[in-house]
């Protein structure tokens, strides 16, 4: 799914007057036409985020940082501190399946989070 289309559709579905059915996927109103593909992709790209982060960080899960948010894949450092989130929010996924399908996903999570292999290389887990 591309973030214009979904995007497209977000904002399609709050423009109309008349009623466009949504399926809640954690905080976001999906439109029901496009859930399905959606919660497809939130998963796969999930795993795959908690994958790129397993060998920096010594915890890795999915929860809720902010309520306005949603949830996020986090990793945390030795010392208890997040080392790199990714939010799964309704545009986020979408930008994250293009860097899976390209082979950048690590590139992608760790110029999203700041922080350079070099920078990683650094830290002891």
């Amino acid at each position: 799914m591309k973030q214009t289309e979904l995007g497209a559709a977000i904002e399609a579905a709050k423009g109309e007057t008349t009623e466009v059915k949504t399926v809640k996927v954690d905080i976001f109103d999906i439109p029901e036409t496009k859930a399905k593909e959606y919660i497809a992709t939130r998963e796969e790209v999930a795993k795959a985020a908690m994958e790129v982060m397993k060998p920096y960080c010594v915890t890795v899960k999915r929860e809720t940082l902010d309520e306005d948010e949603g949830e996020a894949v986090v990793g945390y450092y030795v010392t208890g501190e997040i080392l790199m989130c990714v939010i799964l929010d309704p545009f986020e996924v979408p930008v994250m399946k293009v860097a899976l399908d390209k082979g950048t996903l690590k590139e992608y999570i760790l110029a999203a989070n700041e922080l350079t292999e070099d920078m990683l290389a650094s830290r002891d887990k």
